[in-house]
């Protein structure tokens, strides 16, 4: 699950990564893929009417940091994996001065963010697996 803010990070996440045949192909595969506005999860959070609904909003809400935060949550709302795109983003990004040495670009991919991206939701799936066991 995803939590934005329209800001810019949502908006290159969708026009990047999320448009990549590989992340496509693996995130309708194994995963309901969703995007949540902040103020939606604060309205269901509060509402005492549902409190299932409520406990699910508010696990991902403190989980959540300004201004898009990328979950891998289990269908009872626990947060399994996460990271914020602007850390992401920055992790991934490749200065004209560097050398591409913190990621590994097997597997074909040639963007960082992609392979990243394809990381992230790999270890998601690992770990959601760690809490299914239980």
């Amino acid at each position: 699950m995803q939590l934005e803010n329209p800001q810019s990070s949502g908006r290159t996440l969708r026009e990047t990564v999320l448009e990549s045949p590989p992340v496509l192909a693996l995130l309708n595969q194994s995963f309901i893929s969703s995007w949540s506005l902040v103020r939606e999860l604060e309205d269901l959070q509060a509402n005492e009417q549902n409190l299932a609904v409520s406990q699910r909003a508010h696990l991902h809400l403190e989980k959540y940091s300004f201004p898009v935060e990328m979950m891998v949550a289990l269908p009872n709302g626990t947060i399994v994996h996460h990271i914020n795109a602007n850390y992401f983003l920055d992790e991934t990004s490749m200065k004209p001065d560097e050398e591409p040495t913190t990621f590994s670009f097997s597997g074909g991919f040639e963007d960082p963010s992609t392979a990243t991206y394809m990381k992230f939701l790999k270890e998601g799936l690992e770990k959601a697996k760690e809490y299914l066991a239980q």
